[in-house]
């Protein structure tokens, strides 16, 4: 996955183009905040539905992979809210 950032006006925006997902705030922090709040909501949604479909299935997999990469650096202590080294 990979996050986007970009400034509007006097609105940072974030997104991640591969789940159609796309925040806004008035600082970095709390645009980023913003997305990862969203993105544990919606790997919780997905989870917690007994049929997906494709797409759904797809997204599910990537915030998979995404949530094991943030317990895993949650565990070793170190920031989970970096754009940097996304992917």
């Amino acid at each position: 996955m990979s996050a986007r950032l970009w400034q509007k006006g006097k609105k940072v925006m974030v997104s991640v183009p591969e789940l159609d997902i796309c925040c806004y705030g008035r600082s970095q922090s709390e645009a980023v905040m913003r997305l990862f709040s969203n993105l544990l909501k919606y790997y919780n949604e997905l989870k917690d539905q007994e049929h997906l479909s494709d797409r759904q299935d797809a997204h599910f997999k990537l915030l998979k992979v995404w949530v094991k990469g943030v317990e895993k650096k949650i565990c070793a202590g170190e920031s989970v809210l970096s754009l940097a080294g996304r992917g």
